[in-house]
């Protein structure tokens, strides 16, 4: 039997640097298990090994390992560290934002920006507008993102952030998209990629690749959106992403639907379920339900397009934009494109779907 010995704080501060050098390389499943190795084996270490095992869990996906963890770092962070608590807040917040529960996030958030405010860190409140961003869009308060997420763009500019300049043209990109500009969606995400790509960061790499096939599908052009969503699907495999892969599956899905190719759309839907549900993202699997709707729909299976897009109802209650979708949907069903048109008044989208198949934005 060997005797038992307590680690030193040098060997937690190797584990801790060796992980977080896996999480610069986007290999967050491995350093996710240095950080959890670095906090069993030195108290003293709890705060940053806790958060970064909370970072990434959050990035893999598994948002209620993140919270947990989150809240153990939390514990262990003393109150009169604010900084590191307001950094706490802000990650526990964007863990919520991808549980599908954006108020939560926009509650957790506000903490947050009050508290980098205080603190007078410019860091700080360039990225919680880039969070808050993120969170009004899944809101469904296109307006607000919007607005959030220039002020983040002016902020990360004035720092010279390159990283965070590029994260907030992706996020630009999306809303974009959403607003219906598809043209500036792909210019945001063209700027992104080429920042990306010099930084070596590969899951925004990857990330970038899905919003490219996403403009590209907006501005009618579903082929070389497919390109863009294979390069993406690579990227994320080499990392282990399943919860932006689960959407990359889904928008590819769409593209091949607006193809008139069924049963491969299928397949990608019915795998974007399943990492959805694995996730519990209630949003992405109300996308899933309404794509599969169309299907039925398309194939002229009318009984289980309108269950489908019942289902779709249920799971997009709390989600504006989404809410939307459904509406819109139900009135094409209905052969009521005017209907349809309508569900988008008062949003800010340009977005008028008018009859099947629809490439959502």
């Amino acid at each position: 039997m060997t005797r038992r010995t307590r680690t030193s704080p040098r060997d937690a501060g190797i584990l801790l640097a060796r992980a977080e050098a896996l999480r610069a390389r986007s290999r967050f499943k491995a350093a996710r298990g240095l950080f959890l190795e670095a906090a069993r084996r030195d108290p003293e270490a709890g705060p940053r090994a806790w958060r970064g095992a909370a970072d990434c869990a959050r990035l893999l996906g598994d948002f209620p390992a993140a919270l947990g963890d989150y809240a153990r770092a939390l514990r262990a962070t003393p109150k009169s560290d604010r900084a590191a608590r307001a950094d706490l807040e802000a990650g526990a917040a964007l863990a919520w934002r991808g549980a599908g529960e954006p108020r939560r996030a926009l509650k957790g958030l506000r903490r947050a920006l009050a508290a980098y405010a205080g603190l007078q860190d410019a860091e700080g409140l360039a990225f919680c507008r880039w969070a808050l961003g993120g969170a009004w869009r899944i809101a469904g308060d296109l307006g607000r993102a919007r607005t959030e997420l220039l002020l983040a763009r002016r902020a990360y500019t004035a720092l010279g952030d390159a990283e965070g300049l590029a994260y907030t043209h992706c996020a630009l990109g999306g809303v974009r998209r959403m607003l219906g500009d598809a043209r500036g969606s792909r210019e945001c995400y063209a700027r992104a990629h080429a920042a990306m790509v010099r930084l070596k960061d590969a899951f925004g790499t990857a990330y970038t690749h899905c919003g490219l096939g996403n403009a590209a599908r907006a501005a009618g052009d579903p082929e070389a959106a497919l390109q863009s969503f294979g390069r993406a699907e690579r990227g994320y495999a080499a990392i282990g992403d399943r919860v932006s892969y689960a959407y990359t599956l889904w928008s590819r899905a769409t593209a091949l639907k607006c193809l008139g190719r069924g049963a491969p759309a299928r397949r990608d839907f019915l795998r974007a379920r399943s990492l959805f549900r694995a996730t519990k993202d209630r949003r992405g699997l109300a996308y899933v339900e309404m794509g599969l709707a169309e299907l039925a729909a398309l194939a002229g299976r009318g009984a289980e397009a309108r269950r489908r897009l019942g289902q779709a109802a249920l799971l997009a209650r709390g989600f504006a934009w989404e809410a939307r979708h459904v509406r819109a949907l139900g009135a094409l069903l209905g052969n009521q494109p005017k209907r349809a048109a309508a569900a988008y008044r008062g949003s800010g989208s340009r977005f008028r779907p008018g009859s099947l198949p629809v490439a959502w934005p």
